[in-house]
């Protein structure tokens, strides 16, 4: 029984827990170990306490951005999308976390990466990154405790002018719309701030996907646009946490599934970029679980 499913069966959850396979039974892949832990430690964190959640979230995301800090050797032409999706295996391995992507809504695989007019969700596979990119990392994790996410893109050192410019144009929306998070503000600032940056640069807001609250599920409420709306917005309050991205582009905001059911990607091809940070809401501003990758 693993560590996870033990502390399950002492709080009288086992029943919730996979069943175990028997001596004859198929031996489970390691993807299938991985989801069959999802399961027994996301039912685990459903029953802790909102303080004790939150302590790991502080924790949980400070490693996440440092597993995408140690990417950075990774994003040079000729390095495939399956190394990458391995080094950040490696590395939840030797940390003792769980890839909690794995399993999630059917999610097949560990760690997305998407580049250029690859959006989020992509499948990784052994497709080498191009001369000039803009490579997506999706790091999503899990203890037995909480959760920890983080999405950023990293350039390729033969980064075009132009992609350039839309990376250093979502990161610093990134930080106006952080800088918008306080007790009693309304959740639409923070959408309305990334999008007057994006729009001052010429850049497009995709609205099908946003931000969203975290605590005993991975993604729960509030939603956390990354654009502008006009109606009102519900009130931020003390205590929250909140994943905060911003997903942008070049061209139009219009965005496709592939019929894989799980690659975002341009309707019109232009390239397109994600960062992200954890953050909780206090009176006095944003308390940053994550740093800026670069």
């Amino acid at each position: 029984m693993s560590v996870f499913g033990k502390l399950l069966r002492t709080l009288g959850l086992a029943a919730e827990a996979p069943e175990l396979p028997s001596a004859t039974a198929q031996p489970l892949s390691r993807f299938d170990r991985f989801a069959a832990d999802n399961r027994e430690a996301f039912a685990l964190i459903g029953t802790l306490p909102e303080p004790e959640i939150v302590a790991e979230e502080r924790r949980l995301a400070a490693e996440v951005t440092d597993i995408l800090l140690s990417l950075k050797p990774f994003m040079v032409e000729g390095v495939s999308r399956l190394e990458i999706q391995e080094h950040v295996l490696q590395q939840l391995d030797s940390r003792q976390l769980l890839p909690a992507l794995v399993g999630y809504k059917g999610y097949p695989a560990a760690v997305p990466v998407s580049v250029n007019a690859e959006l989020i969700s992509c499948l990784p596979s052994e497709k080498l990154l191009p001369a000039s990119a803009l490579v997506k990392v999706e790091v999503v994790v899990s203890s037995h405790k909480g959760y920890g996410a983080q999405s950023w893109t990293f350039a390729t050192p033969g980064a075009s002018a132009e992609q350039l410019r839309l990376l250093s144009c979502a990161k610093d929306a990134l930080e106006q719309g952080l800088q918008q998070v306080r007790s009693g503000e309304p959740l639409g600032a923070i959408g309305g701030a990334i999008q007057d940056v994006l729009d001052v640069q010429g850049f497009s807001a995709v609205a099908e996907y946003c931000g969203y609250g975290m605590g005993r599920q991975r993604i729960q409420a509030p939603q956390v646009l990354g654009y502008r709306v006009k109606e009102n917005s519900e009130l931020m309050a003390a205590g929250q946490v909140l994943n905060i991205q911003v997903l942008a582009k070049a061209g139009s905001a219009q965005v496709r599934v592939m019929s894989n059911g799980w690659n975002v990607v341009a309707g019109d091809r232009c390239d397109g970029v994600v960062v992200s940070a954890m953050v909780r809401v206090t009176e006095e501003g944003a308390e940053r679980f994550s740093r800026f990758v670069d």
